[in-house]
C-alpha cells in the first residue's frame, strides 16, 4: 500500500511557518541552470554541486521535522534523514545551518536539504485511473497498479508525477512523531477537469 504525500504547512497567526534561504544566493536563471548550477531542485538525478546551505527561521516557532521552504528545496531534521536512510531511500543531503532572525546560529537544529534519487515509475493503472493521455483532463482517480513497479519506500508516479510513500515508512514517520508530512489515499487523488486536488488530511 502507499500514500501520496506532501510537505505540511503550519501557520501562526495566520501566517506561514517558513524557513527562508539565505545563502547561497542563486545566480540568474536558464533553461537548464535554476540559479543554483543545475536544472531544478526537484531534478531525479544528483545535483553535481557542493552545497551548503543556511536558512533563517523564526526563534518563536515550533520547528517540524519536514520544514516548508521558499525556494523548491527540501528540508528535513537530522531524525528524518535517519529514518530516510534506515529505509534504504535512494537519496543525497547537504549540510544546512539554522539561523534566527538576527543571523545567530541555532545549534540545537540539526536540519539538511533532502534530494530524492528514487525518480518516476510506471505505477499507474491507466485503464482503472481513467488516464487519457491529457494532462489537462487529468484523471478522477488514482489507481495503481502493483504489479508493474519496484515496491520502492518512495517515488513519484508517472504522469500525474505526485509523490508516494510506502506504508510502512508512513507508519514509522507516525509511530515517531514527524511532524510536517500530509498524506492522501491515492484513490482520493483528483486532478484536471475532475476538480482540484482534495486536501492531504489521512
Amino acid at each position: 500500500m502507499y500514500w501520496l504525500y506532501r510537505t505540511h504547512i503550519f501557520s501562526m497567526r495566520n501566517r506561514p511557518v517558513m524557513a527562508k534561504l539565505v545563502s547561497p544566493v542563486p545566480t540568474s536563471t536558464t533553461d537548464n541552470d535554476c540559479g543554483f548550477g543545475f536544472t531544478s531542485p526537484r531534478q531525479d538525478v544528483p545535483y553535481g554541486v557542493a552545497l551548503e546551505f543556511t536558512y533563517q527561521v523564526s526563534s518563536k516557532h515550533n520547528h517540524p521535522d519536514n520544514y516548508a521552504e521558499d525556494s523548491g528545496f527540501t528540508l528535513y531534521s537530522q531524525r528524518l534523514i535517519d529514518i530516510m536512510s534506515a529505509f534504504e531511500v535512494k537519496f543525497e543531503s547537504f549540510p544546512v545551518i539554522m539561523v534566527d532572525e538576527k543571523g545567530n546560529e541555532l545549534l540545537d537544529l540539526k536540519y539538511w536539504v533532502f534530494h530524492s534519487l528514487e525518480g518516476v515509475l510506471e505505477a499507474m493503472d491507466e485503464e482503472k485511473s481513467g488516464w487519457t493521455g491529457n494532462h489537462r483532463e487529468g484523471i478522477p482517480q488514482l489507481v495503481l497498479d502493483y504489479s508493474k513497479f519496484e515496491h520502492r519506500p518512495i517515488f513519484k508516479c508517472n504522469h500525474v508525477y505526485v509523490q508516494l510513500m510506502r506504508d510502512d515508512l508512513k507508519q514509522e514517520i507516525r509511530r515517531l512523531g514527524i511532524a510536517g508530512i500530509d498524506f492522501l489515499a491515492p484513490e482520493r487523488f483528483r486532478s484536471g477537469r475532475y476538480g482540484p486536488r482534495p486536501d492531504y488530511d489521512d
